[in-house]
C-alpha cells in the first residue's frame, strides 16, 4: 500500500500590524513549533493559521485591558 503525500494549500489572509515604534518592522507568530515574521506598517497576506493566533492575541490584550480597568483603582 503506497501513501500518497499530498500537499494541502493553505488559505492566506489579508493583516495589517500597525507598528509599535519606528524600529518595530516585523512579528515573530508561531503556531505548533513553525514560526514566521510578518512585517508591520503593512498589509501582507499570511496563513490563515497565522492570522488566527493574531487574532487571539488581540481579543486576549482587549479583555485583559477591561479586566484592570474594572478591578484596579490608581
Amino acid at each position: 500500500m503506497a501513501i500518497e503525500k499530498t500537499e494541502k494549500k493553505e488559505e492566506r489572509v489579508s493583516v495589517f500590524i500597525p507598528r509599535r515604534s519606528r524600529s518595530d518592522n516585523e512579528r515573530y507568530i508561531a503556531v505548533n513549533g513553525e514560526c514566521i515574521l510578518v512585517q508591520t506598517g503593512k498589509t501582507v497576506e499570511i496563513p490563515r493559521r497565522f492570522a488566527e493566533v493574531l487574532e487571539h492575541s488581540e481579543e486576549m490584550a482587549r479583555l485583559a485591558s477591561a479586566y484592570i480597568e474594572n478591578n484596579v483603582s490608581l
